[in-house]
């Protein structure tokens, strides 16, 4: 009958490390983008991370592209993507290992809708968009 309180403390602070690392670190992620634009405007787009370039890619409206990866073991993988259409620009954040982001993600997949007045992020558990980042014109 004699658990220490020690004992207690070490197991729960390797219960909760493990389960930061097995959702976050090796985790596989989906980040979606779609054309929301009206006027039948094309989204051109460069995505990349410090290691990985995406390349160009054209989406026209109402269509999306995405891609897939691992998340890295310390913690920071980031992506990012440039944005044009018309005279409208953006370089914006589009994935990076923060825990608001991965639960409006739900753990797994990530939205991004551009639109008129800027890009939005879908928040998965809420079913509800929200305006994330606004075009440089």
């Amino acid at each position: 009958m004699g658990i220490s309180i020690r004992f207690i403390v070490l197991l729960v602070l390797a219960i909760s490390l493990s389960h930061i690392n097995f959702v976050v670190a090796g985790s596989r992620y989906y980040v979606h983008i779609s054309n929301g634009l009206s006027n039948n405007e094309k989204l051109t787009i460069h995505c990349k991370s410090k290691d990985d370039d995406l390349g160009w890619h054209v989406i026209p409206t109402s269509q999306e592209w995405n891609w897939t990866f691992k998340t890295n073991f310390f913690g920071s993988t980031l992506y990012w993507c440039n944005m044009y259409w018309s005279n409208h620009y953006g370089a914006f954040d589009v994935f990076w290992e923060n825990h608001a982001l991965l639960v409006m993600c739900n753990f797994k997949e990530c939205f991004w809708s551009a639109r008129d007045d800027g890009l939005y992020t879908e928040n998965l558990p809420k079913g509800s968009w929200s305006k994330t980042y606004n075009w440089t014109a």
